[in-house]
């Protein structure tokens, strides 16, 4: 099983982490995001990774409907990318980043 340095940054527009299960595990909202400077940020020092060696990412966030939100993912300090969620905040408020990278 592979070990990966993990860094994840959302943008202000998720008003709250809501469910968080990356590579299969889910993880308390409470202790793995901190709000820093305007955003929610996540560092993992050796996360992890499955024998398939891509990362799955499902993070369910709360905003406000029909506005988006973005993810920044560095993995070993090479940035990966910023990507939206897959649908804007429903019009109850939810919105999801579903990722495989």
């Amino acid at each position: 099983m592979k070990k990966v340095n993990l860094k994840i940054e959302i943008d202000l527009n998720s008003r709250r982490i809501e469910y968080i299960n990356i590579e299969g595990r889910v993880l308390s909202t409470n202790s793995f995001f901190d709000f820093i400077n305007g955003s929610w940020v996540a560092e993992q020092k050796d996360f992890p990774l499955n024998n398939d060696e891509d990362l799955d990412i499902l993070i369910i966030t709360v905003g406000n409907p029909r506005e988006n939100s973005k993810l920044k993912l560095t993995v070993n300090s090479e940035f990966k990318g910023e990507f939206s969620m897959y649908k804007p905040f429903n019009r109850n408020g939810y919105g999801q980043f579903n990722l495989e990278i």
